[in-house]
């Protein structure tokens, strides 16, 4: 009886790992993608909206599909400085009636000009 209960507790945190992973993942690589726009060396020319270009060709490249460049939010908070935040919730279905919401979030600033 003991290994039937280890063995479903094994069993549980495999489907876990499995069912939310990806949206982890995918979170990491729209991070790193912020993370790309604000350490670029040369300041951005054309304010919030090349900002938000340049994180969509980087999402479009890494094919991120959990947001889009209309959940960033760019707001100018120096003379040539923006502050990028992104905010979102994920559901995953996990399994029978039971989903997980994942809520996710995260910001940089970026030189601008």
């Amino acid at each position: 009886m003991s290994i039937l209960v280890i063995l479903s507790l094994i069993i549980f945190f495999v489907t876990l790992a499995f069912k939310l992973g990806p949206a982890y993942m995918g979170f990491w690589t729209i991070k790193s993608v912020m993370d790309n726009v604000a350490e670029q060396s040369a300041p951005i020319n054309g304010g919030a909206r090349e900002i938000a270009n340049q994180i969509g060709k980087r999402l479009d490249i890494n094919s991120v599909s959990q947001v889009n460049t209309k959940d960033f939010k760019i707001r100018r908070i120096g003379e040539n400085l923006y502050q990028v935040n992104l905010d979102y919730e994920q559901r995953q279905h996990l399994f029978f009636n039971v989903d997980s919401v994942l809520t996710f979030a995260y910001q940089v600033e970026v030189k601008g000009q």
